[in-house]
């Protein structure tokens, strides 16, 4: 899925600011390449261990194709900044 490719593109980017040897970083790279697997729920589990500054700024970066986000997460319900998709089988969904 193209909207994948260019998210995870982004994210690498992204890392690419940060020094290689952090924490941050092989966290930014996990993202990514778990995005091109598109290995979602694997994604958020990762996102959800993430310290608050590098998971918004991961999220806001996935946030910005509103595609790849839908794939992803509900609506936002009750004030949370995200939910997981429940009762749904998120690997592998949403291949071209």
């Amino acid at each position: 899925m193209k909207h994948i490719n260019t998210i995870s593109k982004k994210i690498v980017k992204e890392a690419k600011t940060l020094h290689p040897d952090s924490i941050d970083y092989q966290s930014y790279i996990s993202v990514a390449d778990l995005l091109e697997e598109h290995q979602f729920t694997a994604v958020q589990i990762v996102l959800d261990g993430l310290d608050s500054s590098p998971r918004e700024n991961i999220l806001s970066i996935i946030s910005e194709d509103e595609k790849v986000w839908n794939i992803m997460f509900e609506p936002l319900e009750d004030g949370q900044y995200l939910q997981m998709k429940v009762n749904k089988d998120l690997t592998n969904s949403g291949r071209a």
